[in-house]
């Protein structure tokens, strides 16, 4: 999808030789990434119009010039920059908070790019930017084998949503932002067939990955020798790729 956006504003860093009074203009044409069904049924509902896309704006010296505009709300007199070094911009479809809070507390997948650039006198700057998840997401699929042997099951992410993977939250997936490129959350998987020894409780630590969905399968392995030694073998695959990983609970 290419969608073209203008936008401007004021700045007195002027680029050495020119006039204080010299401007220029910037078009921006910004792509966002393919989106397929199964990442819309993952995610829950999130933004993709792009006229509501967030608009920011900061000058070489860090100063925020504009703050969330919406695309679709900007001007003609919004096409026009002094002529200066190094203006900053960033496009997103929602805020940080709104990544973690927006679907009843799951969060959403937030689309985000950013670029430097120069504002020449007179002429116009073009700029390309596509927008990427800039976040992570959890899923978690139990298997067969094993809601068959805990016919009560559950994976608690222990954090302070404490969201709850369970029968009733097949479809879900949990949004978290990452400062990082990779980074570990703690979940906590239960189990039980009713009897005191028919029971799990153990807790692991995940790795998610920025700009990727991990879905985390849950298996029983008939092969464990005792109810406490329960092997669970955890396939870690992805929207954007796959990984692997595998965790013995025991």
């Amino acid at each position: 999808m290419l969608l073209l956006l203008l936008a401007s504003c004021n700045n007195t860093d002027i680029v050495p030789g020119k006039d204080a009074s010299a401007t220029g203009r910037f078009m921006l044409s910004l792509l966002t990434e393919e989106v397929t069904t199964e990442d819309i049924t993952r995610a829950g509902s999130f933004n993709t119009d792009v006229s509501k896309f967030m608009v920011s704006i900061t000058d070489a010296k860090g100063l925020e010039l504009v703050s969330g505009m919406e695309y679709g709300t900007m001007e003609d007199h919004d096409k026009v920059l002094p002529a200066a070094k190094d203006y900053l911009i960033e496009v997103a479809n929602c805020t940080p908070q709104e990544a973690v809070s927006a679907n009843e507390g799951w969060g959403t997948i937030r689309f985000m790019a950013s670029q430097t650039f120069d504002i020449v006198s007179e002429e116009t700057t073009p700029l390309v930017l596509e927008c990427t998840m800039a976040n992570a997401g959890l899923t978690v699929i139990f298997d067969e084998s094993f809601t068959t042997k805990f016919p009560t099951y559950a994976a608690t992410i222990q954090d302070a949503r404490n969201l709850v993977f369970k029968s009733t939250t097949a479809d879900k997936v949990a949004y978290y932002n990452i400062s990082q490129d990779q980074e570990n959350i703690s979940l906590r998987l239960t189990g039980s067939a009713g009897g005191w020894n028919d029971r799990i409780d153990k807790t692991h630590h995940i790795p998610l990955t920025k700009g990727k969905i991990t879905r985390l399968r849950v298996k029983f392995n008939d092969g464990s020798n005792t109810d406490s030694d329960v092997d669970i073998d955890i396939d870690t695959d992805t929207s954007m790729g796959e990984t692997d990983d595998e965790v013995t609970v025991g």
